[in-house]
């Protein structure tokens, strides 16, 4: 033993990755094997010294994605839920929820609760889901709306005050980190259709947010100090396949031991084999490492800051083909009209696929996207008219040709103003499209109701109130 204190320790050969600088809080860090242990059987955890072979191997992380994706979220969820409806049982707004009175004999002792029983990653998760689904029953159920709306913000709130017991790095899992909603949840025999919805039924407490609009959740400073790191590159998404243009490090020979660190061979948290596995579709989340850069690792033109500079450039270049085509007018097809194509046919690629990555609840949510919705069907439209005019006779050619031009030129319409979202980050410009997203919306009612009303007056001057018989088109124009 003596010689064993009076060695030098050598450092640990290889990192990982998925490590971080920040030590992990005690009370999450209980709490989260505490969860594990109550989910499943107990693991048995090697507690000797360990010696040379400890110092040499890599240690697991504590917080790995195998250790997250044990984390039963959808029993914490539950559990969580039961809590919330048990002591809020009126109707409260938010400041009274804040106010010291309500705060002390509601709020707090569910917040101690859940901090002593369910803290740990997956908890801010689960209550922000429980916000989501309380705003869901207060809309189908009107009789309980009052209650409902006032266990979403309790649910809101605790999750809010529970973000300051998470240091950064259990903060980026908890906001960011892809939990499986039914993880813990008792799957029936033939689950094969129930595990392969949970691969891909995996979100983001963030994401969830969003879908609950939770406004004050998301305007907390902690998580905009997240999102801003996300939007910088601070905090970094990946999979595996960020990685493949690297030699993966060999790992120092053992003498017996396969383990890593003190977690014991017969654990479910060691990773698994390199030679068997498949790569993973799932995001990860790390941070960003200056010395760790490469010229081959395009995971970088995945940074929102640099996407968006990239994304600009591409539509400004598109733009520019845009009105060189619309200038041109040509009835054949010319090497410029081909260079559009292409390049709008990339530009519409790049929207299907955020489109199906975010769902379309998610991705109307944009102004602009609704833009690229209205420009990516007028560029269908143009597309189809001028392969048509390729198949027809040269009779009816010019006459194509034009209507295809006369869709690409409405185009303009939505395109120019789309040229203008770099501006999305200036918090003026960013209240006014707010604004104009309600303004579209009221419009969009009023319309209706105009055409309401105007449906009995079309029908009688149409019909009736003209000696000769008006043409349809004409009166609706005239109404």
């Amino acid at each position: 033993m003596l010689s064993t204190l009076l060695r030098p320790k050598k450092r640990r050969a290889n990192k990982s990755p998925f490590s971080s600088p920040f030590n992990s809080s005690p009370l999450a860090a209980r709490n989260d094997y505490d969860q594990i242990d109550d989910n499943e059987d107990a693991d048995d955890y090697d507690e000797d010294d360990g010696g040379e072979d400890d110092l040499e191997t890599p240690l697991l992380p504590i917080f790995s994605a195998a250790h997250l994706d044990k984390l039963p979220l959808y029993n914490i969820t539950h559990s969580c839920r039961i809590l919330i409806v048990q002591k809020c049982e009126t109707t409260l707004t938010w400041d009274q929820l804040r106010s010291p009175q309500v705060s002390q004999f509601l709020v707090k002792p569910i917040q101690s609760q859940i901090r002593k029983d369910h803290f740990n990653r997956a908890t801010i998760c689960a209550l922000i889901a429980n916000c989501l689904q309380f705003q869901k029953e207060a809309q189908q159920d009107a009789g309980n709306a009052g209650v409902s709306k006032t266990r979403a913000m309790v649910s809101e709130l605790l999750a809010i005050r529970l973000l300051k017991d998470f240091n950064l790095r259990e903060l980026i899992d908890a906001l960011s980190y892809d939990f499986n909603p039914l993880e813990g949840f008792d799957a029936p025999e033939g689950g094969a259709q129930l595990r392969q919805y949970n691969r891909s039924a995996r979100i983001s407490t963030v994401e969830i947010a969003i879908r609950a609009q939770a406004k004050r959740f998301l305007a907390h400073p902690l998580v905009v100090q997240q999102l801003e790191a996300i939007w910088a590159g601070s905090i970094v998404f990946h999979s595996a396949a960020d990685n493949l243009h690297r030699k993966p490090p060999t790992p120092p020979p053992t003498r017996g031991r396969s383990g890593y660190g003190t977690i014991a061979n017969n654990s479910d948290l060691q990773p698994a084999s390199t030679t068997n596995s498949q790569p993973t579709l799932r995001r990860s989340v790390t941070l960003y490492n200056p010395k760790d850069a490469s010229l081959f690792k395009l995971s970088r033109l995945r940074v929102p800051r640099y996407r968006q500079l990239f994304s600009t450039i591409s539509f400004a270049i598109m733009l520019g083909l845009f009105l060189a085509v619309l200038v041109d007018r040509s009835t054949e097809i010319t090497p410029l009209e081909i260079i559009f194509w292409f390049w709008s046919a990339g530009y519409m690629l790049d929207e299907l696929v955020g489109f199906s990555e975010q769902g379309f609840g998610l991705y109307i949510m944009s102004v602009w996207n609704a833009f690229d919705l209205g420009i990516l069907l007028c560029f269908f439209a143009y597309y189809v008219l001028r392969l048509y005019g390729i198949l027809i006779p040269a009779a009816r050619k010019h006459y194509t040709a034009h209507m295809a031009y006369d869709v690409l030129a409405s185009t303009a319409v939505l395109l120019f103003p789309r040229a203008f979202n770099v501006l999305d980050h200036y918090k003026y410009f960013s209240q006014l499209l707010i604004a104009f997203r309600l303004m579209v919306q009221d419009m969009i009612a009023i319309l209706v109701l105009i055409v309401i009303a105007c449906s009995g007056f079309f029908v009688a001057f149409t019909l009736s109130f003209s000696e000769e018989k008006a043409e349809a088109s004409k009166v609706a124009y005239a109404l």
